[in-house]
């Protein structure tokens, strides 16, 4: 079988959909090397994950040629060459990674398409007109020509049929996975040194994610205030992610609670401290409103930190019966939970017994075989 793949976002994206092609690619690579793989990409970003994810696939991946490589060709190329190239390889299956697929594929090539979220029509206040438009265009169009669609989670399959009206049978929940760094032997001497790095001598909260409203940094800061008025120990909070304008609305509510020695925000985090950052934590809290998957939550229960997330449907699969549930917008009940874990080792040590099960549900293993059973399905 000859699986093609729309792999923009896996040389170019270095958040969710990038982690998520480059997973998927590796995946099956991994647990199914009798598959021919071929990767399709307008261009290759010289950023050393980008440039190492290359070096290893070189052989299979496609770039354009000729005039094809110049200035705005190359989104034409991404939208209306690909599939001819594909059909030129007899490629059995089309796999788009990232809520698209091309035109020109022919019909007996299997289309797939994995749908990752609809936030922006369940939450269209977040997002430009056009933007929504362009997405809805698109995303719609996937669903209808895919013969098959990945939703990476239940709530995102329940959105497609509410959204798009597409026929149940043809929507297939396959997890996403977390990045292997994520599964490395934390050395505790590594451990230790960040931890003094980042002066980091009291224990904290983690929050890893976008700074953004839906994500509720300042219900968060909110909440934590109400935790540090009932534990009689020192806590920190870490926000950890990319500068947005919705930090300013963070740190006017961090400075109007006098919480500058308890907050800190950190916008350039090396990746490759993320692992220990969380792994030092008293537990993580991701308290967004809505998500495609929740991967944070997933994150933190990989290297054994507990973690308190919002209640959304998405978060509950990510995190099972090992995480902790509030309503992010419930500064009370946030709090609460978040003061279970600051205060009793036993129930954190409790929550997180057995995740080996949990997390097997998201083994790479386990996505590449449900991927490949998709794949093969009459």
């Amino acid at each position: 079988m000859h699986i093609a793949f729309e792999a923009k976002r896996a040389f170019n994206n270095f958040t969710g959909l990038g982690n998520y092609s480059r997973f998927v690619i590796s995946a099956l690579k991994e647990h199914h090397p009798e598959e021919q793989y071929s990767l399709y990409t307008p261009k290759v970003s010289k950023r050393e994950e980008a440039a190492s994810f290359y070096k290893v696939n070189k052989a299979i991946t496609v770039l354009p040629s000729g005039l094809w490589k110049t200035g705005s060709l190359k989104s034409v190329w991404r939208s209306k060459r690909i599939g001819k190239l594909a059909e030129n390889q007899n490629a059995t299956v089309f796999h788009g990674l990232s809520n698209e697929l091309p035109s020109g594929l022919k019909s007996s090539t299997k289309k797939i398409v994995t749908i990752h979220d609809l936030i922006f029509l369940r939450y269209p206040d977040f997002y430009p007109v056009i933007d929504r438009k362009i997405y809805s265009k698109k995303f719609k169009s996937a669903c209808k020509k895919a013969d098959e669609i990945i939703a990476i989670s239940e709530q995102t399959k329940n959105d497609i049929i509410e959204f798009f009206d597409i026929d149940a049978t043809k929507i297939n929940v396959v997890y996403q996975g977390v990045h292997p760094i994520y599964k490395q032997d934390l050395k505790t001497r590594r451990l230790l040194y960040l931890l003094d790095q980042y002066s980091l001598h009291q224990p904290y909260f983690l929050y890893v994610g976008s700074i953004e409203d839906r994500k509720n940094a300042k219900d968060l800061v909110q909440a934590f205030k109400l935790v540090l008025d009932q534990v009689k120990h020192d806590l920190l909070l870490l926000i950890v992610g990319k500068k947005t304008d919705y930090q300013r609305e963070v740190e006017r509510e961090i400075n109007a609670l006098r919480l500058e020695q308890s907050v800190r925000i950190y916008n350039n985090i090396p990746f490759t401290d993320l692992p220990y950052l969380y792994k030092g934590a008293v537990a993580s809290v991701y308290p967004s409103s809505f998500e495609g998957f929740g991967i944070p939550v997933l994150e933190s229960l990989s290297v054994g930190t507990s973690v308190v997330t919002g209640n959304q449907s998405a978060m509950k699969e990510a995190g099972g019966e090992h995480a902790l549930y509030a309503d992010p917008k419930n500064h009370e009940e946030l709090a609460a939970q978040m003061v279970k874990l600051a205060d009793d080792n036993d129930f954190n040590e409790h929550l997180i017994k057995n995740i080996d099960a949990h997390l097997a549900k998201f083994s790479s293993e386990k996505i590449a075989g449900d991927l490949m059973g998709v794949y093969k399905a009459p």
